[in-house]
């Protein structure tokens, strides 16, 4: 059996990929979850995809959760940046303040 058995699983896994850095979670979440379901229903299937096609989906799958956790540690030094930045301007409010 030849990959295009997998091939609706990698385009919407790039579907996912691309739709991540628009930022919106619950239409991420949608369509992983829309994966997911289609991976499922893979297991039902009479045809079986080969071996080799099976890991190349895993290493595309591997890609984008692999995206996915750049994507959150970039959210979280974001954040933390904000972090630092809200507590320099306390402290420079309060030095004022004391001045």
């Amino acid at each position: 059996m030849s990959a295009a058995l997998l091939q609706p699983l990698h385009a919407s896994l790039d579907t996912l990929e691309a739709h991540l850095p628009s930022g919106d979670h619950d239409g991420s979440e949608r369509l992983m979850a829309e994966h997911l379901q289609a991976v499922a229903a893979l297991s039902l299937s009479i045809q079986r995809p080969t071996d080799e096609a099976i890991h190349a989906l895993l290493a595309h799958q591997q890609r984008v959760m692999g995206r996915m956790v750049q994507l959150r540690d970039e959210a979280a030094s974001h954040l933390n940046q904000g972090k630092r930045s809200l507590r320099a301007a306390h402290a420079y409010l309060k030095a004022e303040s004391l001045a």
